[in-house]
């Protein structure tokens, strides 16, 4: 049995091999990981319990990926927490949750510059990869829809160099909870 610093290494180690060039094959990706996290949820159940998760906002992890132009996160998730409304730029993504169940709500950009619309929602447990290319704008948020366990999740992004995090104003209507900041958090407890 892997014990969870194993598992992420596999985890990273497929995510450098899929993603050396600029568009990677996301629903391969999506494959391999996923079959990772089925077989070894206990090593992230057991993670799942360490990890120490505030009122403030996610836990941050970012995981090293040397020279690759990608970013790799691994995201604690307070119990019931709800990101922001945002999108990613010009870069491609993919989610993973890792432990828990994560929901991702879709929104709609309106051509007149109005609030965004809601568009869809995909529920996702361990192993359910969510992926978007670069070439989408693609306005969610996400939440942990456990109201007492911290969720893990896998967040990889690529794409156009020094393209961060855009995020745009939440409706003001549709708002569960007020817009927090996620904290990058320290070395992974042993």
């Amino acid at each position: 049995m892997a014990n969870h610093r194993q598992t992420l290494k596999a985890l990273r180690h497929i995510a450098l091999a899929h993603c050396r060039g600029e568009h990677p094959d996301l629903a391969a990706l999506a494959r391999e990981l996923g079959s990772v996290v089925r077989l070894h949820t206990e090593a992230f159940t057991t993670l799942a319990s360490r990890v120490r998760t505030g009122p403030g906002g996610p836990r941050i992890r970012p995981l090293r990926t040397g020279s690759a132009p990608l970013q790799l996160l691994l995201i604690a998730w307070p119990a019931n927490h709800v990101s922001s409304l945002h999108d990613h730029g010009a870069r491609w993504g993919l989610e993973i949750p890792l432990h828990g169940a994560l929901e991702v709500e879709a929104w709609r950009r309106q051509s007149d510059g109005g609030e965004p619309l809601a568009h869809g929602r995909h529920w996702l447990g361990p192993g359910d990869a969510l992926w978007f290319d670069a070439d989408q704008s693609r306005l969610h948020r996400c939440r942990n829809l456990s109201g007492r366990e911290a969720a893990l999740s896998l967040h990889l992004f690529g794409g156009a160099p020094g393209a961060g995090l855009a995020y745009a104003p939440p409706p003001s209507t549709r708002q569960r909870m007020p817009p927090s900041r996620p904290a990058i958090a320290g070395p992974l407890p042993g």
